[in-house]
């Protein structure tokens, strides 16, 4: 008995999950029906009525869960059990509930029906119960009930098959609902299965490179070779890096923790650091690479010029990627409009590259999305990139999209809403603004920061890993700065209490053993001595994102520097807070 129970009843989950729950429903008619005839009706009656009702209700579950049932099976069940129940009911005299159990029972069934053809069964179980009228003489419930009461009966089933019909198109919906939010988690899933499986693939490559360069250095004969084995080493990492970041980004923009940064900035600089990042990889592969700014954007702007960049930089950086040697890529930039502070302006990254089919256009903004996720791609990538792009635009009030077609190159575009900025408003071309010398500048320039002296400067380095300490001991040693050591952040306050007009910065790491670096600003802001409230504290940490960047300005600090460290932006602090 268990098993045939297991069997046809509760066997709802290898064809609808919601089969217990119909069972249970009607087994709840089948006792009411019970219980109501006992308290009205005759010994007899009640024993015969509750037989028909369980009988019902087993007869339905079974042919249901059976290899008979079809779509036109339960089409024709409902409405046989509606007529069988209707000439039970007038054999045995009738009455109001064992007809709402009849109607029940049949449009409960309806679960199993497409909500196409719930109106044509309500059409024709309705004209079953008129038709029964009529062909009892208006003497459907019996002879105890008058006329006016068989029409009334009439009237409140029909509403109920109504009701009950509303009740299945939501049910109905909600099924498919579900069904679509589990299929999308089921693609989902095998998204984020290939893009695992592709993120293996892009960091071993760069780490294989890492390992393999530091072999060959470590073996090289001559200098050449050892710096050209260094040269790998480090465009590796910074590859490397760059998957690491992407991944991060992602991650906080899934969880709703990303923040812009806003503040004031130069858009030409802005522009001018981009250009100067990207003209080298298209130098290397020989492509025409032409700029054209519009000179109405104003020249200073509020916003996160960093994630701005990082948008310009990825789309560039793809264009380069995708287009062949020789090809061309083209950047520009026009002011689109300017209500009230607003300065609405569009950017368009064009490439005569290997374009874009249909299919990868419509998953490419996706996230763990590739335009081509093959085991054979032609070119790497995260996939991350434009995903993180499209969010970073529409954080910005904007919106991107692009135009292309396979082998005919692509047109990428975005706007965003920047904020005019209040102050004294600059000419737009600067005397050094010459966008094709973008290159001599900055090695112009982040060369002078090579030459800078800080003979007499003193630097307090609080980092409690040794090799963190050479890497930063090696980037200023040409600078001529002292430096002086200590292990961990209490050591740091030690030191500083010491001697406290003996420094005149202190580097900071934030993760230390015995007290880390924002108790240990803490402590040194605290002291007496009156170069503890005004000597520059920069961290200099791993800890980026920005509720760390925010944490260290609570803490006390004035700046932030993340690692890994780039020697041109420990440069440029070493220049903004000692001269």
């Amino acid at each position: 008995m268990i098993p045939f129970i297991r069997k046809y009843i509760f066997a709802g989950g290898k064809k609808n999950a919601f089969a217990p729950h119909i069972f249970l429903i009607l087994l709840v008619y089948a006792t009411l029906v019970s219980v109501y005839t006992g308290l009205f009706f005759d010994a007899t009656t009640t024993v015969a009525r509750s037989l028909i009702s369980i009988c019902v209700v087993l007869s339905y579950t079974i042919l249901e869960r059976s290899r008979l049932s079809s779509d036109m099976m339960a089409f024709l069940s409902p409405t046989l059990l509606i007529g069988l129940l209707i000439g039970g009911a007038i054999g045995f005299g009738g009455d109001f509930l064992l007809f709402t159990y009849a109607t029940g029972v049949a449009m409960i069934s309806l679960s199993y029906m497409r909500p196409k053809r719930l109106l044509a069964y309500i059409a024709v179980s309705s004209a079953m119960l008129l038709g029964g009228m009529f062909v009892t003489g208006h003497d459907l419930l019996g002879e105890h009930f008058s006329v006016v009461y068989e029409y009334l009966f009439l009237v409140v089933a029909t509403a109920l098959n109504f009701l009950i019909y509303l009740f299945c198109r939501s049910y109905a919906q909600t099924l498919l609902d579900l069904t679509e939010a589990r299929n999308e988690a089921f693609h989902a899933s095998l998204a984020k299965g290939a893009f695992l499986s592709n993120m293996s693939h892009e960091i071993r490559t760069p780490m294989n490179a890492i390992i393999g360069m530091t072999e060959i250095g470590k073996n090289a004969d001559d200098v050449e070779q050892a710096h050209y084995a260094l040269g790998k080493i480090e465009d590796a990492s910074r590859h490397l890096l760059d998957i690491i970041n992407n991944i991060l980004d992602v991650s906080k923009i899934e969880s709703g923790r990303f923040d812009l940064s806003l503040m004031e900035f130069r858009f030409d600089k802005m522009l001018r650091g981009v250009i100067n990042v990207i003209s080298f990889r298209m130098e290397e592969k020989k492509q025409n690479f032409n700029v054209s700014i519009d000179d109405k954007i104003p020249a200073l702007l509020i916003g996160d010029d960093q994630r701005l960049a990082q948008v310009i930089t990825n789309l560039l950086g793809n264009a380069a990627k995708f287009t062949p040697d020789g090809g061309s890529v083209r950047f520009s930039t026009h002011l689109v409009r300017v209500e009230d502070d607003i300065v609405t302006i569009q950017f368009d990254v064009v490439d005569s590259g290997i374009g874009l089919s249909l299919e990868q256009k419509e998953s490419l903004f996706q996230s763990f999305q590739q335009a081509d996720a093959s085991i054979a791609r032609r070119f790497g990538g995260t996939g991350l990139g434009l995903s993180i792009a499209k969010s970073l635009v529409e954080m910005m009030g904007g919106r991107i999209w692009v135009e292309s077609e396979l082998g005919m190159g692509a047109t990428f575009s975005f706007i965003v809403q920047l904020q005019k900025s209040a102050s004294q408003e600059l000419d737009f071309f600067l005397d050094e603004a010459n966008w094709d010398a973008v290159s001599t500048i900055a090695s112009c320039e982040t060369a002078d920061s090579a030459k800078a002296d800080y003979s007499g400067k003193c630097v307090l380095l609080a980092e409690d890993l040794e090799i963190n300490r050479e890497i930063v001991m090696s980037f200023l040693e040409p600078t001529n700065i002292t430096m002086i050591c200590a292990e961990n952040g209490a050591a740091a306050v030690r030191l500083f209490s010491k001697a406290p007009d003996k420094f005149d910065m202190v580097l900071m790491d934030v993760q230390m053993p015995e007290m880390d670096g924002y108790e240990a600003t803490r402590c040194i802001r605290a002291l007496d001595a009156e170069n503890a409230k005004t000597i520059p504290i920069i961290a200099m940490t791993a800890n980026v994102f920005r509720e760390d960047i925010e944490q260290c300005l609570a803490a006390g600090m004035n700046d932030h520097v993340g690692k890994p460290l780039d020697v041109d932006t420990v440069m440029a602090t070493l220049k903004k807070y000692l001269g």
